[in-house]
């Protein structure tokens, strides 16, 4: 049986509605049609794509899949509606964007390339620890936000899911731990950032941003928990330790507000950024 991309595109509506109910409302349908090309879905691909966990329902590893498949398709889909645009609607404007927990350099190599196909966007970095509280505070249009649940009160989409290692500098042995200050706990308040929080008593280094954090462990100040994309990444650092658990991992989320009509500027922004951060973190980059 042949999988209808009508049907994948219901199934990303659900995940990023988070039901069936808001999905229908979304796609102007009923909740028994949403369900019905669910199921017609999971025949055609012969596998689960729903696993029910204590928070609730949750992608599974074949549901991911789909999800990928899906996200690729709509970002080919919307480069191909730009790439065919008269001249007349080309893209314009300014566009804000905001990144958390040190993944506003991940972002850099997709500006270079998007600036280039739209020299008529002007762009804006806005510096924040917390990329939520920017979008709702309208200080940035988007947002990449680390979290294990999508955003709540924002439009968004799950750009990649990721994991943390302990990395030290390759060769050195740290005495003490490098930790997120208190401002960056109170800014992030998960459990992928309690793996680097503070203990009395303990030798540590206290930065305020993984950048901090990174270049601090770079210097032999010590060690601590990094994004595995980016310690595995850096030749100057090795792991002290496997993976974290899976609770201490996390979602990249990129969410705008949805009570804003979205500019196209900044959807074509959103969609360049969300590629180049997932292959990224994915190592293809």
């Amino acid at each position: 049986m042949a999988i209808e991309w009508d049907d994948v595109r219901v199934f990303q509506s659900a995940v990023r509605a988070g039901d069936y109910s808001t999905a229908a409302r979304k796609l102007d349908m009923d909740r028994t049609t949403v369900g019905r090309r669910f199921a017609r879905l999971e025949r055609a691909t012969g596998r689960s794509l729903w696993e029910q966990t204590t928070t609730g329902y949750r992608p599974t590893e074949a549901g991911r899949a789909v999800l990928r498949a899906a996200a690729a398709m709509e970002r080919a889909m919307a480069r191909l509606d730009r790439d065919l645009a008269p001249e007349g609607d080309r893209i314009t404007g300014p566009v804000r964007i905001a990144g958390t927990a040190g993944i506003a350099g991940l972002l850099l190599p997709a500006m270079g390339a998007f600036l280039g196909r739209h020299p008529a966007v002007s762009l804006e970095l806005v510096g924040a620890r917390d990329a939520i509280a920017a979008v709702n505070q309208r200080l940035a249009d988007i947002g990449f936000a680390v979290s294990r649940a999508k955003p709540g009160g924002l439009e968004g989409a799950k750009v990649v899911g990721f994991a943390q290692a302990r990395y030290r500098r390759r060769g050195s042995d740290p005495q003490r731990a490098i930790v997120w200050g208190h401002a960056m706990m109170l800014a992030n308040p998960q459990p992928w950032a309690r793996l680097n929080q503070a203990v009395e008593g303990r030798a540590e280094v206290e930065v305020d941003g993984l950048r901090a954090m990174h270049e601090a462990v770079r210097a032999g100040l010590g060690s601590a928990w990094l994004w595995s994309a980016i310690g595995d990444r850096d030749p100057a650092l090795e792991r002290m330790a496997d993976a974290a658990p899976g609770a201490a991992g996390a979602d990249l989320w990129v969410v705008h507000r949805s009570d804003l009509a979205i500019e196209p500027a900044v959807a074509a922004l959103r969609d360049a950024a969300a590629e180049i951060v997932a292959r990224a973190m994915e190592g293809e980059a």
